[in-house]
C-alpha cells in the first residue's frame, strides 16, 4: 500500500503536468500497475486521451495529434523554464538539458508545420486569391474611372482622338 506522501507527490506531478504513466495512475488510484495496464489496453487508452496512432495507412486525426503535439510542447516549456529556474539558484545553467529540450521544442514544431503543410498551404492560396481579386478589383475601378474622365474630356472637346492627354 503506497505512503500518503507518495500518494500526493503523484497527485502533485499530474496536477502539474507530468505524463500520466500506468505507474502513476496507479499509484494515485490505488490499483496495480498490471491491472490498470490491462484494462488501458483493454480500452485503448492513448496520451492525453487521446488513442495513440491507429494502424499503418489509416487516415491521421489532424486534431487528435494537433492536441497531443500542444501537450507535449506544453510539457516541454514546462521543463524549460523549470531548468531555467534550477540555473539561476544555482548560478549555472545545464546546457545539455537546455539544448536537449531545444531540440525537442524544435522537433514539435517542425512535425506541427509538416503535418499542418496541405491545410496551410490551402489557406494560403485561398488568402492570395482574396488578395489577387480585391486588387484586380481596384485595378478595374482605376480603369473606369480613367476611361470616364477621358469620355468627358472628348465630349468637351479637350483631348483629341489618337492624342496624349
Amino acid at each position: 500500500m503506497p505512503t500518503s506522501t507518495a500518494v500526493t507527490a503523484g497527485l502533485r506531478a499530474l496536477y502539474e503536468g507530468a505524463p500520466a504513466t500506468i505507474e502513476t495512475l496507479a499509484l494515485v488510484s490505488h490499483r496495480s500497475p498490471r491491472l490498470l495496464g490491462k484494462l488501458a489496453a483493454r480500452q485503448g487508452w492513448g496520451v492525453a486521451g487521446i488513442q495513440a496512432g491507429g494502424p499503418p495507412g489509416e487516415p491521421v486525426d489532424h486534431a487528435a495529434l494537433e492536441r497531443r503535439l500542444t501537450a507535449l510542447a506544453d510539457r516541454l516549456v514546462r521543463d524549460l523554464e523549470a531548468v531555467s529556474a534550477e540555473g539561476e539558484e544555482a548560478g549555472s545553467y545545464d546546457k545539455a538539458r537546455i539544448d536537449a529540450l531545444s531540440a525537442m521544442l524544435r522537433m514539435v514544431e517542425k512535425i506541427g508545420e509538416i503535418t499542418h503543410g496541405p491545410e496551410r498551404a490551402k489557406e494560403n492560396q485561398i488568402k492570395s486569391d482574396a488578395e489577387m481579386a480585391a486588387a484586380l478589383e481596384r485595378i478595374n475601378n482605376r480603369i473606369v474611372e480613367l476611361a470616364t474622365e477621358l469620355a468627358g474630356q472628348m465630349v468637351a472637346g479637350k483631348h483629341r482622338a489618337g492624342a496624349g492627354a
